[in-house]
């Protein structure tokens, strides 16, 4: 990115997932196809290694694509903005 590099975490609503087959062909994902709002690391260890979900992130105007792990699972959307503030994580909407 431009003038500010990649936040390793972000804070975003993400659809859970149990394999990587997805909803369409797995019943355990299609019971779990919610979203909720998570903290994610979007520079994760080995990238390109191991079989991850993307995601697109925008910073600076600039798109790009990046591979993630989920940290943790909110129970609510004030539990983030309060996680975010405290330990000043980037909340994407």
């Amino acid at each position: 990115m431009k003038g500010h590099p990649m936040p390793r975490y972000i804070i975003r609503k993400v659809s859970l997932a149990h394999c990587k087959r997805g909803p369409s062909r797995c019943e355990k994902c299609r019971e779990m196809n919610i979203e909720r709002i998570c903290l994610l690391d979007i520079c994760p260890p080995d990238q390109g290694k191991i079989q991850r979900r993307v995601i697109q992130v925008s910073r600076e105007g600039e798109k790009v694509w990046r591979e993630f792990d989920i940290v943790k699972i909110f129970e609510s959307q004030e539990e983030a903005e309060k996680y975010a503030e405290e330990n000043e994580i980037v909340l994407f909407r």
